[in-house]
Order: structure tokens, then C-alpha cells, then sequence
């Protein structure tokens, strides 16, 4: 097969040798080398995720005729090795975005992606990624059935991170988690997943608290959530979004429950969408302006994921055999970085400015 010299100088230090620890490489008659394995990967990967279609290129570009189930078998083995690349190389590259100067902790940013197989109407797979938004670099990448829901529990989190995450990860649940592995954590409040109490043990009616502040004010409320009979301290960040905002998100949610028959907004879920309100384990040594700081950071996993779906076709999961999906996904993981990679080593990033792009915060908050 073809030479790969002028790629295969961007990949890590031993990744032919790892091809061959993590079972991806195994010498044969026409895949003789480890470079003839990563231009299979390459093709299959770009190409659709077609084994036929992978076949007949080989064919036409080198004239050898390798067998779609053989490349089957090799690219099912590859998801290994895939992985062990696209970590090294966010490890070895320096993919960062500017961290603040008062922030001296690692900030790490979880979510989950819903990912279907061809021409399946609904998801099969689901992607649960842990990203150091600040190291460009995953802390942990998982691909499960769908049936596996999005929980903190499955991340790896480690004492003194700070754990960025959505509504969907706004519970007691996952808030204990993250206590009990010595980290922080800002999350987007989810109203009915608790309650807020104050120092009598009395509710705390939070848009009561928020109704005063004017366009774009934040306060912070403290108080306590209640856990197998014990209580914990909990601060809940809010800012009130401009005029504009509302309209946008009351428009966005009339959209949404328009397609739910009957259903309506609560006057309390409209009152609570004219503000960002997160929950916080930071203490007062945290400005308010600093922890929705950090909360618009974790765009940045949103901004990973659209480029996988829309540049280089992640969504499109080829198979449903658990070995292929992995290395169908890491694969594409791996394309993401590897190109990252080049332009960075090559010095031609076209704007830095855009990569580290500071973005309206309630844009942020409201897209992703």
C-alpha cells in the first residue's frame, strides 16, 4: 500500500508499536505494515464506514484485493489503538483555550451524545465525554448502549477539579459524586431535581430572590439541599438575561412544547427561563461574574462535538457491533485531533483569536 511519511510524522511517539500492544496489528500477506493498517482506518474512516467501499478503493489505488470481511476484522480491532492515538496526541499538543489568571484548578466539562446507526430513526449509541476544556485533552471517553443514561457517576473526577455539566447532570446524585472525589462543581440548576433550604430548614422560594435584579445582574443564594437525612451546603448563581434573551427563550420553548400536544410552560418554568441559574459548590471566594465564567467555558465540549457531527460526519454510526461503533467513533476522535495537530505544528492556525473566541454568555448558555 501506499506510504504515509509526510502524515505519519504528526502521531505520537510509539504509535506503531502501541498498534501492536493493543492487538490492532497483526502481520499478514497484504497489511504488512503498520502504516498499511492506518491508511485502512483512514480510507474506511473518510469514506463513509463502507467495508465494501474501503475494498474497492484499495483495489483501484494499489491494486491489491483485500477481502471486505478482512478489513472488517482489522478495523474492529483498531478501536484501541485509535483511542491510545487521539489521547496521546491532546496529551503531547497543547490544544488550550486561555485560562483565566485567578483560576488555578483543573476544569473539567462532562456531556453526553445521542448517536444513530444508518437509516435508524431513533439513537443506538450514546458518546459520554469528560473534557479538560483547558488542556484540550479527554479525561474520558465512553461509548454505551443507548439504554445507558448520562450520570456523573461514570466520569472520572479527581480531588480539586472543578466539574462543569448541564441540567441533565444537576442532581443530587451527581452533586454527591462530585463531593465525595474532593472536586467542585457548576452545574445548570434543574428545578424539580431539589429543594433549597435555608439555615432554619425552611424552602427557599429561589425566583423570589431573583425577581429584583435588573438586565444581565446576578446574585447568589446560599442555603443547603437535603441528603439521606443530612444537610449540605449549596449556592445557587443567577443572572437575568436581557429583554431580547427572554423573547428568544420564551419563542424557543413555545417551539418545543408545540410538538408535545397539550402541553404547556408553567408560569414557573417561564419565570425561571428569564435567568442562567447554576448551582455551585464554590464558596464566596468565587465571584459570581467567576462562576458563570466558568459555566460559559463548557461551551467548549459543545464546540468539540459540532465539529465531529458536521466536519468530518461522527453522527453517522455504520454498525451496530460494539467493537466497529468504537472504532468508528474513535476513529473519527482521532481525525478531529490529527488535524488539530497539523495546523498547529505547521504554525497555520487561521485565527487563534477564534479558537479561544470569547462568545456571548447567554448565546453560549442558551445553545448548548
Amino acid at each position: 500500500m501506499r506510504k504515509l511519511t509526510e502524515l505519519t510524522k504528526y502521531l505520537p511517539e510509539g504509535w506503531e508499536s502501541a498498534a501492536r500492544e493493543t492487538g490492532a496489528f497483526k502481520r499478514g500477506k497484504k497489511i504488512k505494515t503498520v502504516e498499511d493498517l492506518l491508511e485502512l482506518n483512514l480510507l474506511y474512516l473518510t469514506e463513509g464506514g463502507s467495508f465494501g467501499i474501503t475494498s474497492a478503493l484499495i483495489a483501484l489505488t494499489t491494486e491489491l484485493e483485500i477481502h471486505k470481511q478482512s478489513i472488517y476484522e482489522r478495523i474492529q480491532k483498531s478501536w484501541r489503538w485509535l483511542k491510545w492515538m487521539t489521547e496521546e496526541m491532546c496529551k503531547n499538543h497543547q490544544f488550550t483555550m486561555e485560562k483565566p489568571e485567578w483560576l488555578d484548578r483543573d476544569v473539567i466539562t462532562v456531556d453526553g451524545s445521542e448517536e444513530s446507526i444508518k437509516g435508524s430513526k431513533q439513537g443506538d449509541w450514546r458518546l459520554h465525554l469528560a473534557f479538560d476544556i483547558f488542556n484540550f485533552s479527554y479525561r474520558t471517553i465512553e461509548i454505551t448502549d443507548i439504554k445507558e443514561g448520562e450520570k456523573m457517576s461514570r466520569y472520572k473526577i479527581y480531588k480539586g477539579d472543578i466539574v462543569l455539566a448541564d441540567r441533565m447532570y444537576g442532581n443530587i446524585q451527581g452533586m454527591e459524586h462530585i463531593r465525595r472525589n474532593g472536586a467542585d462543581f457548576v452545574l445548570r440548576y434543574r428545578t424539580k431535581a431539589f429543594n433549597v433550604y435555608d439555615d432554619d430548614g425552611n424552602k427557599i422560594e429561589l425566583i423570589d430572590q431573583f425577581k429584583p435584579l435588573k438586565a444581565m445582574e446576578s446574585t447568589s443564594v446560599y442555603g443547603y439541599y437535603y441528603h439521606k437525612g443530612k444537610r449540605y451546603p449549596v449556592r445557587v448563581v443567577a443572572m437575568r438575561k436581557d429583554d431580547e434573551a427572554i423573547e428568544q427563550t420564551k419563542l424557543k420553548m413555545h417551539k418545543k412544547l408545540s410538538k408535545q400536544r397539550g402541553t404547556k410552560p408553567s408560569a414557573q418554568a417561564l419565570l425561571f427561563n428569564e435567568y442562567i441559574v447554576v448551582t455551585t459548590s464554590l464558596d464566596c471566594t468565587y465571584t459570581e461574574n467567576q462562576v458563570l465564567e466558568l459555566y460559559r467555558a463548557r461551551w467548549q465540549i459543545e464546540k468539540v462535538f459540532y465539529r465531529l457531527k458536521s466536519l468530518f460526519g461522527f453522527g453517522d454510526v455504520p454498525s451496530k457491533n460494539e467493537d466497529t461503533v468504537k472504532a468508528w467513533f474513535y476513529g473519527k476522535l482521532f481525525l478531529a485531533v490529527l488535524c488539530e495537530t497539523i495546523l498547529v505544528t505547521e504554525c497555520f492556525f487561521p485565527e487563534k483569536e477564534e479558537h479561544l473566541q470569547t462568545v456571548d454568555f447567554i448565546k453560549c448558555v442558551e445553545e448548548s
